[in-house]
């Protein structure tokens, strides 16, 4: 169990009901976290990964949102504020993903994406500020692989775009709340055990597989540790060598 964990303090991870989301939520609740499990559809599932969190003797609950808008989002955080205080930090997992050539991605989908992907985030952050400055808190976003040299890219052209503006504003908040003792930081995996576009061949990733849901979970838990109180503002791949 990590240090100074309080009892009555919540650890929100968007998402959580499915995919990495779930493997965040059950790896820091291994650890001490009480979890709040945010999603939008996938009711069934959340229930059952909040059980499992309590197996592991730790508070867990489920909230929904709808983050298609941002008067949803708006409504989403009162309620939040209202029923789940005090927030502690925030896990930032919630995206969407599109792969798609700049040449024929639509205005639509570049719209859709930045808001689920930076906007929502944005406006998650911008709420739940007060909670997490109180409990000097964590944040932690998650990216994707790459953008830290900020590459051309013609395969998921707006939706690496949008993860670099979500990088910009982590590192925009990380420098603006140091002072009140919030750290900000964003994890990028590469390809995963569970990406959509995992290739059929292994042999042709710089290890010779994929990450595991396991070790991105361990990585965000690091970065919420209160040991680890130095590192803000950072970007950390977790890709094994992919587009380096």
């Amino acid at each position: 169990m990590q240090n100074d964990l309080k009892t009555n303090e919540w650890t929100l991870i968007t998402g959580g009901a499915k995919g990495l989301g779930a493997e965040l939520c059950l790896y820091l609740a291994s650890r001490g976290h009480n979890i709040l499990i945010h999603y939008n559809k996938s009711h069934t599932e959340a229930l059952r990964i909040a059980s499992e969190c309590k197996d592991l003797r730790v508070n867990a609950e489920i909230i929904q949102g709808d983050f298609s808008s941002i008067d949803k989002i708006h409504e989403f955080t009162s309620r939040l504020k209202l029923h789940h205080s005090p927030i502690a930090n925030l896990v930032n997992n919630v995206g969407n993903y599109i792969v798609e050539s700049i040449l024929e991605t639509t205005i639509e989908q570049w719209s859709d994406l930045f808001h689920t992907n930076l906007h929502a985030p944005i406006a998650l952050i911008n709420a739940l500020l007060p909670s997490i400055k109180n409990s000097k808190g964590a944040i932690v976003n998650l990216g994707v692989v790459g953008i830290n040299h900020i590459p051309a890219d013609l395969y998921a052209t707006a939706y690496t775009a949008s993860k670099l503006s979500l990088l910009l504003a982590t590192k925009s908040y990380a420098k603006a709340l140091v002072k009140d003792g919030v750290r900000v930081n964003m994890v990028s995996p590469g390809m995963l055990e569970n990406s959509i576009d995992r290739p059929s061949n292994n042999s042709i990733l710089p290890m010779g597989r994929p990450g595991t849901l396991r070790e991105v979970a361990r990585l965000v838990s690091f970065l919420l540790d209160k040991e680890n109180s130095y590192i803000t503002g950072q970007n950390i791949e977790i890709a094994g060598a992919l587009r380096l």
